[in-house]
């Protein structure tokens, strides 16, 4: 029984661990703004996360982006490494072979700061 429990909580840590989260905390600021950032493999999906977290956050009310910035944090230029990828995927679809994902669901990072009205 003990056993069972021991694996099942290393299995549930590694899983934890596995997962890249998408938002990072909504952080309040003493002029009632609020920060938080979304990461995603694409700039829109970055952008939807962040703001996906300010509406959590107001509620009923209306986010209102008061100044935001996207960084781009991916292993290589942004434009060569779309250009690679894009040719592994031709060269993929040719051979008929998985093509090598070179994203992460990092690669982009939206930092917003927002009130709520």
């Amino acid at each position: 029984m003990k056993k069972l429990a021991l694996i099942a909580s290393a299995a549930l840590l590694l899983s934890a661990c596995a997962s890249t989260q998408t938002t990072s905390p909504v952080i309040a600021r003493a002029d009632a703004t609020f920060e938080t950032t979304g990461l995603g493999k694409t700039k829109l999906i970055a952008q939807e996360n962040a703001l996906n977290a300010a509406k959590k956050q107001c509620g009923m009310r209306t986010p209102v982006i008061v100044k935001d910035s996207t960084t781009y944090n991916g292993v290589m230029d942004e434009r060569t490494g779309r250009v690679i990828e894009q040719g592994i995927n031709v060269v993929g679809a040719i051979f008929g072979t998985a093509s090598p994902k070179l994203s992460r669901d990092d690669d982009y990072e939206y930092n917003i700061s927002f009130k709520c009205q």
